[in-house]
């Protein structure tokens, strides 16, 4: 009997000798060009640009529109999700008003597991 339970233990580990991290990746919803975002157990994934449109939502019970970002001149704007709780702060990480975030407004994007939006760092104001 002590074999046979062993034996099953050893079973039920060994798989998870050989498990390795897999990048997911999700689509992110878009105005021109498909964007991957990275979903995986790190949260260290940044993007900086250019907010070509944003629009905060007018009370607390409305959600944000997506912040587009274009990352250089010569490329297509990008829209991102935001996520359900998004931070909005300065480069000294004081909290901002989503209201100043405008067109024009360099940003740096903070991107949660599922790839969206976390946090919203203002580099510079226009």
């Amino acid at each position: 009997m002590k074999r046979i339970v062993v034996g099953f233990v050893c079973a039920m580990i060994a798989p998870l000798a050989f498990a390795q991290t897999v990048a997911k990746t999700s689509a992110v919803e878009h105005t021109g060009q498909v964007q991957k975002a990275p979903t995986q157990m790190t949260t260290g994934a940044t993007k900086i640009g250019t907010v070509t449109a944003f629009n905060p939502g007018q009370r607390p019970i409305e959600s944000a529109s997506p912040i587009v970002v274009q990352s250089s001149p010569n490329v297509r704007p990008v829209s991102y999700e935001l996520g359900k709780r998004v931070r909005f702060v300065d480069k000294d990480g004081r909290a901002v008003d989503p209201h100043m975030v405008r067109p024009g407004t360099r940003v740096e994007l903070g991107f949660d597991r599922r790839g969206r939006v976390a946090r919203v760092t203002v580099v510079e104001k226009t």
